[in-house]
């Protein structure tokens, strides 16, 4: 079954007494462009967060979040202040002051300026849990993201096979026509003649017969009809078959398709296949604007 490239899925999951929440949504693209929004504490698995997305999904505007709703959580440093360092440095800046005469007071905007009183540790085994829980909400966020994408691609595959069939009932009965335009256009021709040469009773019926061949070859549009449902054919067999990139094959065919309909509509001449061709172009837009959204 087709997928859309749109979609969504949440997940959540917990640890301790704080929950972690991933977000998954996406809109049409060309390629596959991820963007992430992670808390500081993810940030060292963002690989891992792209490569598995992108394991899942061949196209599409990815954007994943994941919260954590605890501040404590909310990243994998810790910060270490040096009391004993602290201490003397402020019994040092003291001594120097009272040596110096000296009316400044040592704070703490002083002292934290100082080298080595502040430090900030990277707590890898605390990233590493928060992260094994982070995965088990973005597992069941891509799930319902993936069940949301097919559940909307079942819907597009029924309309466009709709729109297919409606395609090649229009095309058969274009071919039903084809025949009947070129005998027409005899009619019309001779008559046509015949007005003309009203005081010439004698009409050249070799020339006649050769202008209306000539006629027959410039509106013969078999050809086209055969490609155009050659086109169609093959349209239907991708949707079926599910080939690498169907969204990217139904858009080239389609633009094959409708020049085909518009080398007919300029053939053929006839009022009454240029206004099936009409539907036909109609028809194939839709499919268009279908298969812009399909993975």
């Amino acid at each position: 079954m087709i997928k859309s490239m749109t979609g969504f899925g949440r997940g959540e999951a917990v640890i301790n007494s704080s929950y972690i929440f991933a977000e998954i949504k996406s809109v049409n693209s060309k390629s596959c462009n991820l963007i992430t929004k992670l808390p500081d504490i993810l940030s060292p698995f963002e690989p891992d967060i792209v490569n598995y997305v992108k394991n899942k999904i061949r196209r599409g505007q990815i954007t994943v979040t994941i919260e954590i709703v605890n501040d404590e959580l909310s990243s994998c440093n810790k910060v270490i202040i040096d009391h004993n360092l602290a201490k003397e440095y402020y019994s040092q800046l003291e001594s120097l002051r009272d040596a110096l005469s000296l009316t400044d007071k040592v704070n703490l905007t002083m002292l934290f300026s100082l080298p080595g009183i502040i430090t900030i540790k990277e707590i890898r085994e605390e990233a590493d849990r928060v992260w094994s829980v982070a995965y088990q909400a973005l597992v069941l966020a891509v799930d319902q993201f993936m069940c949301s994408r097919e559940s909307e691609g079942s819907v597009m595959f029924i309309d466009i096979n709709e729109r297919i069939a409606s395609i090649i009932e229009i095309i058969d009965r274009i071919r039903s026509r084809s025949h009947l335009v070129v005998d027409e256009y005899s009619q019309r021709l001779k008559k046509r003649l015949v007005e003309l040469l009203q005081n010439q009773p004698i009409i050249d019926e070799s020339r006649l017969a050769m202008e209306v061949a000539i006629i027959a070859d410039k509106c013969d549009i078999t050809e086209e009809l055969v490609r155009l449902k050659s086109h169609i054919m093959q349209m239907r067999d991708n949707l079926t078959n599910l080939a690498e990139s169907v969204g990217r094959q139904l858009d080239f065919i389609l633009q094959e398709a409708n020049r085909e309909v518009n080398t007919i509509s300029s053939k053929a001449n006839d009022y009454q296949i240029s206004s099936d061709c009409i539907q036909l172009k109609y028809e194939i837009e839709k499919i268009r604007e279908q298969a812009q959204n399909i993975e």
